[in-house]
């Protein structure tokens, strides 16, 4: 690869003095470092003096004239002196020829993820516009030559050089065309014997930050002078000391002040075309990204700006929060700014750079630099608040958001001393990012601080200040009337949710006071608020915001159906099956491989694979609706065509839910807002991602209209709704988007959108970027003219060259340019047979600039073109956001079609109230005959055993079945298989059975294998009893509870006790429940309780009767049957976990004298009762047989 040659221009303050020092190292360093690969502009000496110093030190010859340096686009110091072309005017470039001691070899990988060539090899789109030549990479705005992208390297020594050595080296080159990219880059060296090796960077080096004191453990404050210890401590400043300020650079400075106002994050700090990474944000690039450290006394690492979509998502995934800083003005701009504010500061002169964004887990927005990710699963941000009383359990309010589809779910609730509705909330919307009020002023009760420690113990939490930055409801709605819903009452503007404006308190005649039922919620939506306000996402997210209420699953019955209704509103006033986290777990429902979701998940969309993840953790209880579903399966499981055509359909859809929101920030005006000043370089590479988007989503909806046609045969009232017109016989709610899209289609070439990455419009659609053209036109026609005047005069034919800032300079043959005049200054001159000079005259300076300005304006309109259009797509949001709505629907009804069809199940379960007349009875029951656990493969399904059972249903049968069986026998799985049955039921699912019957169920409760909770303090039977105590307390007739083995984490006797207990309670109160145990004394005493049944897993056993247990031989029928196994056969168990045989022998020996210490004391007690003379026979001969 041929060597780029480095351009640097020329304005006052370079950083170079600070920049460009070598590492700590005991070697002296060479005289001379080599050119830095960027460098960052500031105030200090002039270059006057810079030039002098450097002069005598140096011996360079002296330049006549001394260039003003612009700011350049790294942090270095160039020491060699520059020769200056004579000539040079303030503000023009000077090129740099330095010779080489390394030279970069690209190292092409796969893994880039940008496109067409934006990322890599030799990249045209990179060029600047106007069709630059080659040699002639100069960044527009600061002058500064282009670097190839590097995501790791170093700068090598270089010694010095005569000035002669460096011309000669420069007319020999040849410039690179290659653009940013993001590729590693390998230094590869080239030996030469004068070459002095340089310190070695392999060894421990001691950073200048690492040296600091204000940064030692012991010595570290926040920004207003607490430590660490302080309640007021806030771990997201830094104080650093103005003494220490004082000394450094001004760009330098300019990053320690952001990173003073924001410790926590790495900040992505915008120089040139580069983001760099300086101090310990820089050994987080080493250690995180792969980065090398460039040479230097402070560390420093960083990569261009293509990359900055995998950089900053890489670090996001691995939890670290990432500021944006962008430079928010050119060089230019900050000379001009300087001007206007008559300042001489050193601090001044330096561009502005700003933060435009902080990105943390939670708060992903996707936009023109961050590509929409393949994860579909929403990362919620939570904002939590409690009030508690002692004993009485705790009021939350909650507010957890989806920021890249900008949803917003708020609520309140009561809770017991188990935060029993938290942990459910949490599982059904596990968040990624925690926001709670300080510890420590009462505002956590311990409850909520073991469910912060364990739960969300690998969950990113950030505590905030009451008041300050937990915002109290009525700041909340203040800051929602002023800056986004516009003044006046909330009660009455039409632009304030209508979820938002229910919790406002009637009395207040402005609006902006909370109701007392809803002041939490509020209050936790002021902590998202200003949690989005500090990363600058605020506009974007709460100007696309949707709310809606949070209403917990159980929510008192005792609620009247028309309030429920009112705070839910119609479209959602639907009751859900509930499930809690112990639930979700224990039936491993939700999860990866392996869960119920992913067994069943045959989605072909990503907000369909949302919703279907919804409708799992909170299956319906409203019969009609599921019927419905039902239905709607069937037939597209008999109309395979159908089936088929739709899915084809729907697999060839984007994400469009997340498009949706980013064409919103897209179109969206920023007001104020330091994204909208930022300098980005790759803009013609985020146009193109803007259009291919923007495109793509237009063409999803666009091959949605043919859903009308596709579906006009079908009876299903749910299919029907989902893809049919109002207008229609019969009707549905799917929109008329034709008018839209057609408006779109035709607006603009989408072929040269996507090629060029802006937007431009057909003639006589925007009437300033006609005018603009037609200057243009007109320009070049003046241009034309005088190019023939120039002729004439010099009578021949004269040429234009040169092109960008250097167009329409006059080429002129040799032999007829003597006739220039003082008019004409020499630019350039052609050797050779056919050569040529080349002028600029006062004209051609005049119609250049004329040009310049009409082309910046020209792109200016098509800038803002293209905001707007992207704008008048988000007015119609709601008809966008409720086609996806339906199509999301529809697409979970075709998985449900689909999951039956290839897993050839047949079964539709008859689903019935308790209230109806074929229930008969009047009671909860369950009735499933061959059923089999549907989270198996289709492998492992064709050996399982299928099992049926029948809980309930009146006419003597038992609500409660007392379950044993041996160990291993299957007693687990039956109870999870039952379970997971009911919820594919209540779905809308066929299921894996023979056959299906059931009363709907409200809740199912699980109380399944055995685990202490060490981080909260819990031992394996504290847990045991806390799950017990929870369905206990909730549990209603239309419960299904599954109970296995309750009672052993303690004493046999106390948990014999509190098992028989609880299977009283639950017998009495006639809910479905499944209880297992091997309490066998536990099933005498249920044996003749007609409201419990006795079930057991049979087995078959050979050689029950010897007195060797080692040759004892089980076989597991894993078949549910009626009565109760008389043994649990754990001395199989053992001798199928490899125990030692001895063990096993002398095991068997003690549990037989146990077991005739037992059978002595029953006798005694029969005798005494005088007891039936057959039951003490039969006691006798069982303790006969304890004997050895």
């Amino acid at each position: 690869m041929s060597k780029n040659k480095e351009k640097f221009p020329s304005s006052p303050n370079t950083l170079h003095n600070y920049f460009a020092r070598s590492p700590a190292s005991t070697k002296k360093p060479a005289a001379n470092p080599s050119t830095p690969t960027s460098a960052l502009a500031a105030g200090g000496a002039t270059a006057a003096d810079r030039s002098s110093s450097n002069n005598q030190t140096n011996g360079t010859p002296k330049s006549s004239k001394v260039a003003v340096k612009k700011e350049s686009e790294s942090i270095g110091k160039e020491k060699r002196p520059v020769p200056v072309k004579p000539g040079v005017k303030d503000g023009e470039e000077e090129e740099i020829g330095t010779k080489k001691k390394r030279r970069r070899i690209l190292m092409l990988d796969d893994t880039s993820d940008t496109e067409e060539g934006d990322a890599g090899g030799r990249n045209n789109e990179n060029k600047p516009n106007n069709n630059n030549n080659l040699e002639n990479h100069d960044d527009e705005q600061t002058g500064t030559k282009r670097f190839a992208s590097l995501s790791s390297f170093e700068r090598p020594n270089e010694p010095t050089e005569s000035s002669d050595e460096r011309k000669g080296e420069r007319s020999s080159k040849q410039e690179s065309d290659d653009g940013p990219v993001q590729k590693k880059i390998k230094l590869e060296k080239i030996s030469e014997p004068a070459d002095e090796p340089g310190p070695v960077l392999d060894e421990p080096t001691v950073w200048t930050h690492q040296k600091l004191d204000f940064l030692k453990p012991n010595k570290i404050k926040d920004i207003h002078g607490n430590r660490p210890g302080s309640e007021k401590y806030d771990s997201r400043t830094l104080y650093v000391p103005d003494s220490y300020l004082n000394t450094l650079t001004p760009a330098m400075r300019q990053w320690w002040m952001l990173k003073s106002k924001n410790f926590d994050c790495v900040l992505f700090f915008k120089v040139g075309k580069f983001y760099e990474l300086y101090h310990m944000d820089a050994e987080v690039g080493v250690t995180e990204l792969g980065f090398s450290f460039m040479r230097g006394e402070f560390a420093h690492s960083g990569f261009p700006e293509a990359a900055y979509d995998r950089m900053s998502t890489t670090l996001v995934e691995k939890g670290f929060k990432v500021a944006r800083v962008e430079q928010t003005e050119t060089p230019d701009m900050m000379q001009e700014r300087c001007k206007v504010e008559r300042t001489n500061s050193k601090y001044d002169k330096v561009v502005r750079r700003e933060i435009c964004q902080i990105t943390v887990m939670g708060t992903e927005v996707f936009g023109q630099q961050v590509s929409i990710t393949a994860n579909h699963q929403p990362r919620y941000m939570l904002a939590l608040t409690e009030t508690f009383r002692q004993g009485a359990g705790s009021r939350y309010g909650v507010c957890f958001i989806d920021t890249s589809i900008g949803l917003f779910h708020l609520g309140e609730f009561d809770d017991d001393n188990q935060q029993s509705r938290l942990l459910t909330f949490l599982s059904h919307y596990p968040p990624v990012l925690v926001l709670h009020e300080r510890a420590g002023a009462g505002n956590l009760s311990e409850g909520t601080q073991r469910v912060l420690r364990t739960l969300l113990a690998n969950v990113k939490r950030e505590a905030l200040t009451t008041g300050s930055q937990f915002w109290t409801g009525e700041t909340t709605l203040k800051y929602l009337a002023e800056s986004i819903y516009g003044e006046g009452s909330a009660k009455e503007g039409s632009k304030w949710p209508p979820a938002l404006r229910t919790m406002l308190d009637d009395a207040d005649s402005l609006g902006l006071t909370p109701k007392e039922s809803y002041r939490l919620a509020l209050k936790a939506l002021g902590g998202c608020v200003w949690y989005l306000q500090r990363c600058l996402l605020d506009q974007q997210v709460l100007s696309l915001a949707t709310f809606e209420e949070y209403v917990p699953f159980d929510e008192d019955k005792a609620t009247s159906n028309e309030s429920l209704e009112k705070r839910l509103g119609a479209a959602s006033a639907k009751r859900f099956m509930v499930l809690d986290s112990i639930t979700l777990n224990n039936l491993k429902i939700v999860g990866s491989e392996g869960s119920l979701v992913d067994r069943m998940d045959h989605c072909c969309t990503k907000f369909g694979k949302r919703l279907l993840h919804n409708w799992i953790c909170a299956p319906s209880c409203v019969k009609e609706e599921i019927l419905q579903r039902q239905e709607a399966v069937g037939e597209l499981i008999e109309n395979v065509d159908l089936l088929q055509n739709v899915r084809q359909i729907l697999g060839q859809l984007p994400d469009m839910e997340r498009h949706l929101a980013q064409i919103h920030g897209f179109g969206l005006a920023l007001a104020n807002h330091p994204a909208k000043r930022a300098i980005l370089y790759e803009e013609h590479v985020y146009g193109k991602k803007k259009m291919r988007d923007f495109i793509a989503t237009l063409k999803g909806f666009e091959s949605l209209l043919a859903l009308p046609k596709l579906f006009s045969g079908t009876s299903s009232k749910l299919l029907v709704r989902l893809t049919q017109k109002a207008d229609s016989s019969p009707s549905g709610i799917f929109p008329s988007m034709e008018r839209q899209i057609q408006f779109f289609e035709s607006s603009f070439d989408h072929e040269n959108a996507l090629k060029s990455g802006s937007i431009v419009p057909e003639k006589g659609l925007d009437a300033e970027y006609d005018a603009i053209e037609q200057e243009i036109q007109d320009l070049n026609r003046e241009l034309d003219d005088y190019l023939v005047q120039q002729g004439k005069f010099f009578g021949c034919t004269v040429k234009y060259f040169g092109n960008d800032k250097k167009r329409f300079q006059l080429e002129v043959p040799e032999a007829r340019a003597k006739k220039a005049t003082s008019d004409y200054t020499l630019e350039g001159t052609k050797t050779g047979k056919n050569g040529t000079k080349r002028f600029h005259t006062e004209e051609t300076r005049h119609f250049l600039k004329q040009m310049m300005l009409l082309e910046e304006r020209r792109k200016s309109v098509l800038k803002d073109l293209a905001r707007r259009i992207f704008e008048r797509f988000s007015r119609n949001y709601e008809m966008w956001k409720g086609c996806i709505d339906l199509v999301a629907m529809l697409d979970v009804l075709t998985s449900l079609a689909e999951y039956a069809r290839s897993e050839g199940l047949a079964c539709v379960p008859e689903l019935l109230d308790r209230a109806d007349a074929a229930n008969g009875s009047g009671t909860s029951f369950i009735e499933i005959a061959e059923g089999i656990h549907p989270c198996l493969a289709s492998d492992a399904a064709e050996s399982f055993i299928p099992n049926g059972v029948v809980i309930g249903g009146g006419a003597g049968k038992a609500n409660l079945v007392l379950l044993t069986g041996p160990n291993m026998g299957g007693k687990s799985t039956l109870m999870r298989q039952v379970g997971l049955l009911a919820v594919m039921a209540q779905i809308g699912s066929r299921i894996p059975a023979e056959s299906c019957r059931m009363t709907l169920i409200d809740r199912i409760f699980t109380r399944l294998g055995a685990s202490d909770d060490i981080m909260a303090g819990h031992s394996t039977f504290l847990v045991e009893l806390n799950e017990t105590s929870a369905i206990l307390k909730h549990a209603t007739a239309d419960s299904l509870v599954l109970l296995d083995e309750l009672g052993r984490g303690t004493a046999t006797y106390d948990g014999t006790a509190v098992a028989g207990s609880v299977v009283h309670y639950l017998a009495d109160l006639k809910c479905r429940t499944m209880f297992s145990t091997h309490y066998h004394n536990l099933v005498d005493s249920f044996h003749d309780d007609p409201r419990i049944a006795l079930g057991h897993m049979a087995c078959m056993v050979e050689n029950e009767d010897g007195d060797d247990p080692t040759q004892e031989t089980v076989t597991f029928l894993y078949r549910y049957t009626d009565g109760a196994c008389p043994k649990s056969y754990g001395f199989n168990a053992a001798k199928l976990a490899g125990m030692p045989t001895a063990i096993i022998k002398r095991a068997y020996e003690l549990s037989k004298t146990v077991e005739a210490e037992a059978l002595k004391r029953k006798i005694l007690m029969k005798l005494l009762k005088n007891a039936p003379q057959n039951e003490i026979k039969e006691l006798v001969v069982k303790f006969k047989s304890c004997q050895f």
